[in-house]
């Protein structure tokens, strides 16, 4: 459960109203309902009664959201005001270094530094950009960072990191692949298949998933058409049915018309497992100030 499932539910049972909701809070109706959804599956209860929404147009607590309500305004305001708190203190640092690798996604970037300047004003943020987490690891191990995006596990026990974003390899196709139409695709169905990779130089999985291709009975050596430097280049080359490629389940691909993605399904039926894709927000454990810690916790919501 994250802080922004709390502020959408609040959000729409102070509105009654889900397009008024989601005009509150500037974002879509669609997503609106996806973020409620995925609140209600994770709790396990509804929170709104379903029946008055669809047939009667109106918005009604069920008796559990009503409980819940209550302690979902507790949680928020005890949030804002660990952000109040901090503030008071006096913001002994007033610039924070933090590195990123190039395969970040230029959107999250972008949303995680618009969230720190709402919330942080006179906190100045330089973007560090490096080649890989590894060599974000290394920055705040050598203290030329002070917050950095990693994929976890970490690599250096005196770092510490806080998870972000969960996913998993799948597989990216044009639309015009035989496979493209299957619920999901086996490994062992690639071994012909023509590649489309990023570059082993900033591949932060290349050798895991060169491991993971001769388990299921093939190399990928030969078969690699193409190695590009970007994620937008790699969905350009395979919506130009060039080959296929792996992808993360967290790049947002609903903007590309030629290509569709595709889980991944292994030996022991397990569609998520082949390789965890989770980012993370890493620091120095012993530079763990109150001000990381109030960034970090903006980075949660």
């Amino acid at each position: 459960m994250e802080l922004r499932h709390l502020k959408y539910f609040v959000a729409i049972a102070e509105e009654k109203h889900y397009g008024r909701a989601a005009q509150k809070l500037f974002v879509s109706q669609p997503t609106l309902s996806q973020q409620i959804q995925q609140l209600e599956n994770e709790l396990g209860v509804e929170l709104f009664v379903r029946a008055t929404r669809h047939i009667a147009r109106k918005v009604e607590l069920t008796e559990a959201g009503a409980f819940f309500l209550n302690d979902a305004k507790t949680i928020l305001q005890l949030s804002q005001n660990a952000i109040e708190q901090v503030r008071k203190v006096g913001l002994q640092q007033q610039a924070i270094r933090l590195g990123t690798y190039k395969m970040v996604l230029r959107e999250r970037i972008v949303e995680m530094l618009a969230t720190l300047h709402q919330a942080f004003p006179h906190v100045a943020i330089k973007l560090v950009e490096l080649p890989t987490s590894i060599a974000v690891e290394q920055g705040l191990l050598e203290e030329s960072l002070d917050l950095g995006l990693v994929l976890l596990p970490v690599r250096h026990e005196n770092l510490s990191a806080k998870l972000l974003k969960q996913g998993h390899l799948c597989l990216m196709m044009n639309k015009a692949h035989v496979l493209s139409n299957q619920p999901y695709i086996t490994l062992e169905t690639l071994g012909n298949e023509q590649w489309i990779e990023l570059s082993r130089e900033i591949h932060p999985f290349f050798e895991e998933i060169e491991t993971a291709c001769k388990q299921a009975g093939f190399s990928r050596k030969g078969h690699i058409k193409q190695e590009v430097s970007s994620l937008e280049l790699l969905s350009a080359c395979v919506g130009m049915d060039m080959g296929i490629a792996f992808v993360s389940s967290q790049y947002d691909l609903s903007r590309e018309q030629n290509v569709v993605v595709q889980p991944i399904l292994r030996a022991d039926n397990d569609l998520n497992s082949l390789i965890h894709i989770d980012n993370a927000l890493a620091y120095k454990t012993e530079k763990n100030t109150p001000l990381i810690q109030a960034l970090i916790g903006l980075l949660q919501i």
